[in-house]
């Protein structure tokens, strides 16, 4: 058995191992620390910022602040695995734990679709258009179905992501990238919405077919919702590269 494969098996017994952990009691956080983001750093957001730590800066505990984490549905459908990590996205030469974000494993199953997601509340100050960016990339493992690794994100009256009329997808391609690559797009979606007073912004992940032994890593990061003042962009709409994510194709999740 190559080095790759076994890397690969150990990844999978260790998927299996933290998933147990994750569900008994909440979830436990997973730490990846073989992540990095190289040509893309934004700074502060000086227009009015209308989402919480839409960085994944701040973590308390095993969550990110201000945001509700989930599985959907719940509990798991039989087979599946999911499992949140803290993601540690050094930046270039900078030293880590200058760029957190928030990640999602998702294993295949014997039958069925999974998904994870998470929420928080918009403190917008009225109904009206808003700038939204959300950035997002993952990478797959033994996936055969086109549009098998999804993600999405849209607003809803409550912190249930049943509540969302219009889901906006946040990967153009039929495949994400491949695990072997060690490489993928840090890709942004950015555009004017509407969004209700009130309103939850929810984001929502995951494999839509059982794939044998498949997986998916999914991780979220630069999230903001502004007014469209101070410098910000809206001459760019959908689907934005705006850096690569660097990974250990053997490292274990």
């Amino acid at each position: 058995m190559s080095k790759k494969r076994i890397a690969v098996v150990l990844g999978v017994l260790l998927g299996l191992v933290l998933t147990v952990a994750a569900f008994a009691g909440g979830f436990s956080v997973v730490s990846y620390t073989d992540v990095s983001v190289r040509g893309y750093n934004p700074g502060p957001v000086t227009s009015p910022q209308y989402i919480q730590n839409g960085h994944f800066t701040n973590w308390n505990g095993q969550s990110p602040e201000f945001w509700k984490t989930y599985n959907n549905p719940s509990p798991l459908n039989p087979g599946w695995e999911v499992h949140l990590a803290f993601v540690d996205l050094a930046v270039g030469g900078e030293g880590r734990g200058v760029n957190n974000a928030l990640g999602y494993f998702v294993r295949t199953g014997s039958t069925g679709s999974q998904y994870a997601g998470l929420s928080q509340q918009v403190n917008i100050p009225a109904s009206g258009a808003y700038w939204v960016q959300v950035h997002i990339t993952a990478w797959e493992h033994n996936v055969q179905s086109p549009y098998n690794s999804v993600a999405w994100y849209g607003f809803g009256s409550t912190d249930s992501p049943g509540s969302v009329t219009e889901w906006r997808e946040l990967f153009p391609d039929q495949y994400v990238c491949e695990n072997r690559a060690g490489i993928c797009n840090h890709l942004g979606r950015k555009e004017s919405v509407f969004i209700e007073a009130g309103s939850y912004l929810h984001v929502q992940m995951g494999m839509k077919f059982p794939d044998h032994q498949a997986w998916t890593v999914f991780i979220l990061d630069d999230i903001s919702i502004t007014d469209f003042s101070d410098g910000i962009s809206v001459d760019v709409k959908d689907f934005i590269d705006d850096g690569d994510i660097l990974w250990d194709p053997q490292a274990l999740r």
